[in-house]
């Protein structure tokens, strides 16, 4: 996936520069988190059942050197599926997310490390930011039932 950013660039402007608007957009009744759920749960199982830990590992470490390697500025534009565009501080901030529940996920399946306190605050951060700001402070005040703001994403 990172090893292709180079073809994805794209002509500014980003159609969307938030991560929360990226994962409001998929994640709203029609967007990509529904109308795809069922092909990527097939996808995902598909896969884990061909991966091994060494080579999920290696995938991961992979991938981390690759980001380290990319000196494109975090403004720069790329073309991204269902929202059109976007940059790669979007792409980095929802990756961050999507890493750190994973790891919550198989922390809690199989034990191990969980994530920093850094990535668990930028994602609590972005995950917040998600939902409407009403609903999201009235559920958290205690003022109205969770249903009205979360889950965030699917």
């Amino acid at each position: 996936m990172f090893t292709r950013l180079a073809e994805a660039v794209v002509d500014p402007p980003a159609a969307v520069t938030d991560a929360a608007i990226l994962l409001r957009r998929f994640n709203e009744p029609g967007g990509a988190a529904h109308t795809h759920a069922g092909s990527l749960a097939e996808q995902a199982v598909s896969d884990a059942a061909e991966l091994t830990p060494e080579a999920a590992a290696r995938r991961f470490a992979e991938s981390a050197e690759t980001l380290r390697e990319t000196t494109a500025p975090a403004d720069t534009v790329i073309a991204y599926p269902f929202v059109g565009s976007t940059t790669l501080a979007v792409i980095a901030e929802t990756a961050l997310t999507e890493a750190t529940v994973h790891l919550l996920d198989l922390a809690a399946a199989v034990g191990g490390v969980e994530p920093s306190p850094q990535a668990l605050a930028a994602t609590r951060d972005l995950l917040i930011a998600v939902p409407d700001p009403t609903a999201a402070v009235e559920v958290l005040a205690g003022r109205a039932a969770p249903d009205a703001a979360v889950p965030a994403i699917r």
